[in-house]
């Protein structure tokens, strides 16, 4: 049913944009933008229960909550990013839309070190080395 929303809001969008794009081009990319808050803001609901369920599957293995935030913050960054680009990349920007996409990278590769090290404490844990 989830899918029919955002088919039913993607084909709505679409249409206010190729109509303004033929009408006031300098709107167009507010309709994007629109069109993609609202399809965000409905999948929201559907977000909550995968969150919740994750959040108990790190519960029961006894996992750091440290790693869990820092997963779903780095989900969270390459959603953005990916989103962000694309817009930049409709409003012509493609080369603002590139730069825009290493940088969430160079940004999720920063907060993956904690999940690395946690890797590695749970490894030397598990191993008894210290």
């Amino acid at each position: 049913m989830m899918l029919f929303k955002l088919i039913g809001i993607a084909l709505i969008g679409i249409v206010a944009v190729s109509l303004l794009r033929t009408a006031k081009p300098e709107f167009a990319v507010f309709a994007v933008i629109g069109t993609g808050v609202v399809m965000v803001i409905t999948l929201v609901s559907s977000l909550q229960s995968a969150i919740l369920a994750f959040d108990e599957l790190v519960e029961k293995s006894g996992i750091d909550d440290r790693v869990f935030t820092a997963v779903l913050k780095i989900i969270g960054i390459g959603y953005l990013t990916e989103y962000s680009a694309s817009v930049a990349t409709d409003a012509g920007c493609a080369s603002v839309a590139q730069k825009l996409q290493l940088g969430g990278k160079i940004v999720i590769f920063l907060m993956s070190i904690s999940i690395v090290t946690a890797l590695v404490d749970v490894v030397t844990e598990l191993t008894g080395l210290i």
